[in-house]
């Protein structure tokens, strides 16, 4: 046999975090090898470069004799290589016949006797063609996983955790199906798990991976050693009577490769396994429950941890106890994962785009382009939109501007995706923002800062910076962005575009990653008036699925746009000028604007509300604790909340934990404050400042009973210059939270806000911030309108 894929001192990881060290590894013709680890030992990592998702640092890598080390992932699925990604990555609201399309799409194959092939090595599919991916149990999606990558029919399959969550009966299958493929076709495989008992099965060859390098190789056979269980997946016998240390077994392995011939190793018996006797005499109810058992069980040493973490105290014998009683409690989480997801559908389809060169990228505003067009008549038609990259899109990769959700692909659709779509938009990709959103500046983005449309080397604003950026370069005529601080209202006014922040929970945050769900908000940034309040009626209203919606009232935004301002009472608070970082002429810009309003008929009066200095704190222990109880330790979710939970992103995102030290500054004080409060105080200050912002919101009310709306400036600056990457750590996060006095106090209340441009300043653009009533975003759409309608902004 001659080598189809040859490895050669492989290094890869995820930004300055290397996982790979140096991996040699050779698959023949017709081969299957097995890789066998803990979880976190860097064996999803290892496919991942392989199939080219995740670059290589260093090594060779060889298929087929040609060096593919520059491929990307689709270059090297064309070349014959496929992969199936651990949690299967089909299209869960796709029929099983689309996902299989899905399959073949790029490979200039006959689609019908493409998807014909293949059914006749998986029967059971062919009656559920029709059904949706999401209705099929974890098996049925693994074998569809498995076929939509054999549709293609590569030489070589890099598969990624096949038994996770599904029932012993189809793992058999799927043996059996991969020892005939072998057999008829000579495929070859590359096969990542933790199951001893299916990777002994069907490898020729097992490597065994500890802390990303290859600590040992044996015979398929020779690693049927219970010892290994413990040590390679964690489920111990669960009684005193466990085999030898598993740390001596693979001791062993280390110290010589080759299996050796023992005196046991006699017609019917294994190597390293013992006698049929012996393995008789192995502890039956270990066997009896991994027969059937999808989810894995705490080991004794797992639960002495929780124990410990819990502040209480057992002996070993008393543990063992409870592990033994808890096993039937267990059982219900097999029930739950043997049954499918249940989340919304994917109903367009769409590639899932390309990175930009930095020719197509000169703001880094984009992370992936793509085109994915929407229905064929709608209220979009024709308009162009970017999503930040913190909303989800069904196979397009997000990163949430963070090195540790890179690599990252979302099964689903948000909520405000699928409306975009129906609409008739085109979707041309995913906006860079901050690093997991924290940071009102464009600089904390894992791949580098996000450049201001107006002058290179200052900042665009966040955490939305690339949607702003874009909208503000006329790249695209609409982008969605999120705001928990002002994240929308900020790049808004630093690059000189529309930016509503609409009233808490309007607009649906189903699918979006989540900071704490009582700031959360997600609105339109556009190039007009009259855009801004079409997209907000696209996307506004209930969708069944977001705690944030409890009391939804929509209008038709767009019939007030051209109603002119006449008639209007604004109030211009006087706390949201002269602030210590305000500039000069942004407040004048801004006072000049409310001159504009008076010019068109608007009553404009100076007025005071004191607790509007109030608001940055009050926000403060609420973002804090919020994010970093929910975002954080939560995995994005947290608990408490009836909804659509990302199952697939909290996984993914569950993974900071180890790769900690790469997050970003911002988020790191935010999480050293937050953290320290939850621990020390119990969480007080979050309840306290909860409370105080109901008087908060009660303070704007009352001045709203007698003004429509309120005005002040966006942002208290015009954009910044962006920080050197040696900048001290003082001014890396001056430029991240200097922003946000007239903006944080109104993501704590709800209350809708929205910036408008208002004049130019040393070449940078000035926001005006509009806020209103609960609900009452047509009136700043028709104060917006008026003041639009008075003439150029950039000439004001």
């Amino acid at each position: 046999m001659s080598a189809l894929l040859q490895v050669s001192g492989m290094r890869a990881g995820y930004g300055r975090v290397p996982v790979l060290h140096g991996i040699d590894l050779s698959v023949e013709d017709g081969e299957i090898l097995g890789i066998l680890g803990h979880n976190g030992m860097g064996k999803s990592t290892l496919l991942k470069a392989l199939m080219g998702i995740i670059p290589a640092s260093g090594g060779t890598v060889l298929f087929d004799g040609q060096d593919i080390g520059r491929l990307r992932s689709s270059g090297r699925a064309q070349l014959g290589i496929g992969y199936v990604p651990q949690g299967r990555g089909i299209f869960p609201n796709l029929s099983v016949r689309d996902n299989l399309r899905m399959g073949i799409a790029a490979h200039d194959m006959d689609e019908d006797d493409a998807i014909d092939r293949v059914l006749a090595d998986f029967p059971r599919l062919e009656r559920l063609l029709d059904r949706d991916g999401g209705a099929l149990s974890g098996g049925e999606q693994q074998l569809l996983a498995l076929a939509r990558c054999l549709v293609s029919d590569p030489d070589l399959v890099l598969l990624d955790e096949p038994t996770e969550g599904i029932q012993p009966s189809i793992i058999d299958e799927i043996i059996d199906l991969l020892k005939e493929l072998n057999r008829r076709e000579g495929l070859s495989i590359v096969l990542v798990e933790q199951s001893l008992d299916f990777i002994t099965a069907l490898s020729d060859r097992i490597l065994l991976i500890q802390k990303g390098s290859i600590m040992g190789e044996v015979s398929g056979s020779d690693a049927a050693d219970p010892a290994l269980i413990e040590e390679f997946t964690g489920l111990g016998a669960g009684s005193a009577q466990t085999a030898k240390p598993a740390s001596g077994a693979l001791s062993a392995l280390q110290a010589d490769k080759a299996p050796k011939e023992t005196p046991a190793n006699t017609a019917g018996s294994r190597p390293g396994l013992g006698t049929p006797a012996e393995r008789s005499a192995a502890p039956a109810s270990l066997q009896e429950r991994m027969s059937y058992m999808t989810v894995q069980r705490p080991t004794h040493s797992q639960m002495k941890e929780i124990v410990a973490e819990l502040g209480m105290h057992m002996s070993d014998e008393r543990i063992q106890e409870f592990l033994d009683v808890m096993q039937g409690t267990l059982d219900a989480y097999d029930v739950v994962d043997s049954l499918p997801d249940y989340l919304p559908p994917v109903l367009y389809p769409r590639t899932s785009g390309y990175r930009p060169t930095p020719e197509e990228n000169p703001m880094n505003a984009w992370y992936v382009k793509t085109e994915i067009k929407g229905a064929p008549r709608g209220p979009l038609l024709g308009r162009t939109v970017a999503l930040k990259d913190n909303v989800c899109l069904a196979g397009v990769p997000m990163m949430n501007g963070a090195s540790t959700l890179k690599g990252y692909t979302p099964d689903i659709d948000a909520t405000i995706v699928t409306r975009l779509l129906d609409a008739g938009a085109t979707i041309m990709g995913k906006a860079h923002c901050e690093y997991f959103c924290l940071s009102g500046g464009s600089h904390t983005n894992a791949t580098g800062a996000v450049h201001n449309p107006h002058k290179p080397g200052y900042s665009a604003g966040g955490s939305s910076s690339g949607s702003g950026a874009l909208v503000g370069a006329g790249l695209v005529d609409m982008a969605i962005g999120g705001d928990q601080g002002g994240s929308i209202r900020m790049p808004a006014s630093f690059c000189g575009v529309y930016g509503m922040k609409p009233t808490h929970g309007l607009v649906p945050y189903s699918g979006i990653m989540p900071i704490e769900n009582t700031i959360d908000h997600a609105g339109p940034m556009t190039q007009t008036v009259m855009d801004n309040a079409l997209m907000l009626e696209v996307i506004a209203g209930a969708d069944g699925l977001d705690p944030r919606q409890y009391d939804v009232h929509t209008e038709r935004y767009t019939a007030s746009v051209n109603r002119g301002a006449s008639g209007l009472r604004i109030g211009v608070v006087k706390e949201g000028f002269g602030h210590e970082q305000s500039e000069p002429d942004v407040d004048a810009k801004v006072r000049a604007g409310a001159d504009v309003f008076r010019s068109l008929g608007a009553t404009v009066d100076e007025i005071s509300i004191p607790w509007h200095l109030y608001g940055p704190a009050i926000w403060t222990p609420i973002g804090l604790e919020g994010l970093t109880n929910q975002m954080m330790i939560g995995n994005g979710f947290g608990t408490g909340w009836e909804g659509l939970y990302t199952t697939s992103l909290l996984d993914y995102h569950s993974n900071w934990r180890s790769r900690a030290d790469e997050l970003s500054d911002t988020l790191k004080i935010s999480m050293f404050v937050g953290q320290y409060h939850l621990k020390h105080t119990r969480g007080r200050y979050y309840a306290k400042a909860q409370n105080l912002a109901r008087k908060l919101r009660e303070e704007y009310n009352n001045v709203l009973a007698s003004y429509d709306l309120l005005l002040m400036p966006t942002t208290p600056m015009k954009a910044t210059p962006l920080p050197p990457p040696d900048s001290s750590l003082a001014l890396w996060t001056q430029r991240a939270f200097e922003m946000l006095p007239n903006t944080s106090p109104f993501d704590v209340t709800g209350h809708p806000a929205m910036s408008i441009p208002c004049g130019m300043s040393d070449g940078l653009p000035v926001g005006l911030q509009l806020v209103g009533r609960r609900y009452e975003e047509s009136t700043i759409y028709r104060a917006a309108g008026a003041f639009e309608q008075a003439g150029d902004w950039r000439n004001m």
